[in-house]
């Protein structure tokens, strides 16, 4: 062996928080059962022996091989072609030795170049604390003997792993977990250990939860959304697309900027939010819809009326949408699902309706402005002119309203309605590097979109 190598991890996501696995390495896979720890190990072997690696998986178990084949060909992902060498769990448990000489002879017959040993726990079980160090220790030496990347699944608890002999031994170490948060559970992965990676990255890395997805068609790890490194703001100004308004903010906003609008239901916002994206495809801008009420259908349907032609714009590939409901979105899927988007498809504009509505998932408001602040990092990023909508409580004075979220905004914008007069107002009360203009403007909703009214007075 003549240095380390980074190879792919075959799971969606991991790699790019890891950079690979290091190759030789050994990692441990620990969690209780049912947090995907035999799912994402026969993942990680399918996708290798589908690259050419000679792959091997020795379940320690009382199932026999064809129900364990039977349960496996449930998986989408699953790639039959690698070796499987079940050992008996209850042989594992009382006759340690033999099943220590079984697993060398099954390495020297097949060589393996990825090894995953399903859970390694039971070995040794019937040892004293001395006698099962001892050969674990053996065991390792005959791991070691081979340039191979070996997964050790273990059914150990986060307080069980640091007195765990297995963990000393370990290259890495990725811990799995469910957490309960109301009606809804969350999968988390955790690196209490990762030897190989980028020093500069070990600490950001070994100091975050990262939430993980199970289903049949696979394990998916979501990396935490972060800016680009290399950022350089582009100083140009672009179209609300909302006539009058640009001149409120000396010109139109700058092309980073993110807008919030607020106001109570009723005032217009949806209807604002898609005409400043009308704007940027009128300019061929590529542009996303994020939304939680609505479908892509509905808001075809609606602004059809007011003779926008939102479809023509998806036939040409320029206009996209992800539509969730709010109950089931889960925070960083959700970011994940937005840069995706983004990056694929070029966009240049983004109208995310409804903050408010992530309030169902994520109820915690710090975690919730966290959460934003990395979505309108970025955007801003990738120089994305971004507005985001959000509910508020009525006011009889447009302009001193409290927002929990206005701080990690570019420029605040509130709709107003006066029961009184029956008429509509507005006011930028934050737009960060521009003089912009305090005063309250009307405002009408037309038949053909929102427009500031210059034939009245305030």
């Amino acid at each position: 062996m003549d240095k380390l190598k980074h190879t792919s991890c075959g799971i969606k996501g991991l790699d790019t928080i890891l950079g690979g696995i290091m190759s030789p390495s050994t990692i441990l896979i620990a969690g209780s059962s049912g947090v995907g720890k035999t799912i994402m190990s026969l993942q990680m072997l399918s996708n290798a022996s589908k690259n050419g690696e000679k792959t091997l998986y020795i379940p320690i178990t009382t199932e026999s091989s064809e129900k364990l084949k039977l349960y496996n060909s449930t998986l989408d992902f699953y790639e039959d072609s690698f070796e499987v060498h079940p050992i008996n769990r209850q042989l594992a448990e009382k006759d340690p030795l033999t099943t220590l000489i079984e697993i060398g002879n099954i390495l020297e017959s097949i060589k393996p170049d990825r090894l995953v040993i399903d859970p390694v726990t039971p070995l040794g079980y019937g040892f004293i604390e001395q006698e099962k160090r001892r050969f674990f220790y053996t065991l390792d030496s005959m791991l070691q003997e081979r340039s191979m990347i070996t997964f050790l699944v273990g059914e150990l608890l986060k307080s069980e792993i640091h007195n765990s002999v297995i963990s000393y031994l370990s290259d890495g170490i990725l811990y799995l977990t469910r957490e309960d948060r109301n009606a809804r559970a969350d999968h988390r992965m955790e690196f209490i250990k990762m030897r190989g990676i980028d020093p500069g990255m070990r600490s950001e890395i070994t100091s975050h939860k990262y939430l993980y997805d199970i289903n049949s068609s696979g394990f998916t790890v979501y990396p935490h959304l972060r800016p680009e490194k290399k950022i350089n703001l582009e100083d140009s100004r672009v179209e609300t697309g909302i006539p009058g308004l640009d001149s409120m903010f000396e010109g139109g906003l700058f092309r980073y900027n993110s807008l919030l609008v607020a106001g109570i239901p009723g005032t217009g916002k949806k209807l604002f939010g898609l005409q400043f994206i009308l704007q940027g495809l009128i300019n061929n801008e590529a542009a996303m819809v994020v939304t939680f009420e609505d479908t892509p259908h509905q808001m075809i349907l609606d602004t059809r009326r007011m003779g926008w032609d939102l479809e023509e714009y998806i036939n040409k590939g320029l206009l996209h949408f992800i539509c969730t409901n709010p109950n089931q979105v889960y925070p960083a899927e959700h970011a994940d699902r937005i840069k995706e988007i983004t990056e694929e498809n070029n966009i240049k504009r983004v109208f995310f309706d409804g903050t408010n509505h992530m309030e169902i998932s994520i109820p915690d408001i710090l975690e919730l402005r966290g959460y934003l602040y990395s979505i309108t990092s970025y955007l801003k990023s990738k120089n994305i002119t971004s507005l985001f909508t959000t509910d508020i409580a009525p006011s009889q004075c447009p302009g001193n309203e409290k927002i929990d979220i206005s701080s990690i905004m570019d420029s605040v914008l509130i709709l107003h309605n006066s029961k009184a007069r029956d008429r509509r107002y507005m006011c930028v009360t934050k737009s960060r590097g521009t003089k912009h203009k305090r005063s309250i403007k009307e405002y009408a909703i037309t038949e053909i979109g929102i427009k500031l009214r210059t034939d009245t007075l305030i």
